[in-house]
């Protein structure tokens, strides 16, 4: 499939053309004759192939603030997709002309529309198990403890367990608000004191036993037990829709997952069912780089959903397997592999960089990307030689605390992608965002660096530059709908809120409050 299609000026919209032109066929030698089609009859024709040509969007939007992150068309109004594509970027009346019968219209009223966000360094799999255990220490109240079981409920799968503790048992909870909160969910959470436990109907109903008591003893919390799924933190394609689904809430549309697990597999199973809100780039470790380079797998394999072919090593002088570091890079490499490297303070970029740029020299000339993870505490005569070896520095303000110097690297030549290293911190990249454009002193970026680093370079940080990143015609269409202008004022930008996610042309989530 070209990864851009073929496009035309239509007024102040570039438009993507869709299905085959058949006018062509119209026009072969044989047609030129004078017994062909007269002129008389063109128009009659044209028309009708025109339409046929240029098909009416699945979806668009109107009245937006457009912040492309396209250089050449930083700004538009809206937005039409057809089949998971870009179709049309331009002015809000050019737009809707292309409107048809089935076309679903979204009217933004002016909220900001961003390319989605691409987090460059996080762990999927540990971001869905937040949701495998509930923690209700700091509940104070009854309407606290439905607050929280809501907030799980809005991202896990129907008919995942609500397991955890540490509720306090003077809070009164009455069973029905609890199952009004939780109608498809079993719970069973234990108090402070774990002699007692709290159960909503579906749970007892799932373990058979019979308690019109408000607290479960000790014989009840045994039978209980007995019923829970004994995989239930190990349950991987429900702990991965968790992952998608709480994504989607923040505007994710892409995730480069540095957990180094090897999870593929259930990613694709997810994506079988229609499931999967994200797209994700799955890493496993540097180590076993020899699994992938034996089966042909190379750096950015895979399709528009799920792809493969990165591996992430670390540097730790204290660990043995430092000691191994360079080989494992070189023949990753060799491979036609893509390397990413753990380091965090001078010594350890130090190290990685002078071992990127020997494989730099030893092996062939190509476009190879070599990551550096974290990348932080850089010293200050090293980041130029991120530039000079094409070393892509993965950061995540929100994790430093914007501390390093951004405004200094962007200035060296070097391209930033951010990420958030969730759930290490928070997953929200307008926290991200927030700490990169308030870091301290001349450490700080704009708005639109900082968002740029969030898309385009963090699609360039994983081959799919020309796929996403950035409002354009023939892209893939993910985008995320904001409910303020982030670039008006930097001081508000964590009060931002995401209005609505879009993957593959489809709304994966929507704000209903």
């Amino acid at each position: 499939m070209n990864s851009r299609a073929e496009t035309r000026p239509l007024g102040n919209v570039a438009i993507r053309r869709f299905g085959i032109n058949l006018l062509s066929s119209f026009f072969t030698p044989r047609s030129r004759s004078p017994r062909s089609l007269t002129l008389a009859f063109l128009p009659i024709l044209i028309a009708p192939l025109l339409s046929f040509s240029q098909p009416p969007p699945d979806l668009i939007i109107v009245n937006a603030n457009v912040r492309t992150m396209d250089k050449s068309k930083p700004r538009a109004e809206a937005v039409a997709v057809k089949d998971g594509r870009i179709a049309a970027v331009g002015k809000t009346d050019e737009v809707r002309k292309l409107v048809g019968k089935e076309t679903k219209v979204i009217d933004a009223n002016g909220k900001l529309l961003l390319p989605g966000f691409n987090d460059a360094h996080a762990h999927f799999m540990a971001i869905g198990n937040l949701f495998s255990s509930i923690d209700l220490s700091e509940a104070r109240s009854e309407a606290d403890v439905i607050a929280k079981l809501r907030h799980f409920v809005r991202f896990l799968p129907k008919g995942r367990w609500i397991l955890g503790g540490k509720l306090d048992a003077s809070i009164a909870l009455s069973r029905e608000k609890v199952d009004a909160a939780t109608p498809e969910h079993p719970v069973f959470v234990f108090h402070t004191d774990p002699k007692t436990a709290f159960a909503n109907s579906l749970a007892i109903r799932s373990a058979r036993i019979d308690s019109a008591t408000r607290l479960l003893d000790a014989n009840a919390i045994q039978v209980m037990q007995s019923v829970v799924p004994k995989d239930h933190v190990r349950d991987w394609p429900a702990i991965a829709e968790a992952a998608t689904n709480y994504a989607a809430s923040f505007g994710v549309t892409s995730i480069q997952d540095t957990h180094s697990d090897d999870m593929a597999a259930v990613y694709r199973e997810l994506h079988r069912q229609g499931k999967l809100k994200t797209r994700i780039y799955d890493c496993i470790s540097l180590s076993n780089w020899a699994k992938l380079a034996a089966i042909g797998i190379k750096g950015g394999s895979g399709d528009a959903m799920i792809r493969t072919g990165c591996v992430k090593g670390f540097y730790d002088p204290e660990d043995p397997e430092t000691a191994m570091l360079a080989k494992n890079i070189a023949g990753a490499d060799s491979a036609g592999l893509q390397v990413l490297i753990h380091a965090i303070g001078r010594e350890a970029n130090a190290a990685v960089l002078s071992a990127f740029e020997k494989v730099i020299a030893a092996n062939a000339d190509r476009d190879r990307r070599f990551r550096i993870e974290h990348a932080a505490g850089i010293a200050a005569g090293d980041i130029s030689r991120f530039a000079r070896s094409k070393t892509i520095p993965s950061m995540q303000p929100i994790l430093f605390g914007g501390e390093d110097d951004y405004r200094k690297t962007l200035d060296s030549g070097v391209s930033i992608a951010f990420g958030a290293d969730a759930p290490m911190r928070g997953f929200d990249p307008l926290e991200g965002i927030y700490a990169a454009v308030n870091a301290g002193g001349k450490r700080r970026i704009t708005v639109d660096e900082a968002v740029y680093a969030y898309t385009m370079v963090a699609a360039y940080a994983e081959f799919q530059e020309k796929e996403k990143g950035s409002i354009e015609v023939g892209k893939q269409a993910d985008l995320v709908l904001l409910s303020t202008d982030i670039f008006a004022d930097k001081a508000d930008i964590r009060a931002s809120t995401v209005w609505m996610t879009v993957v593959n042309g489809r709304i994966v989530y929507e704000n209903t409050k």
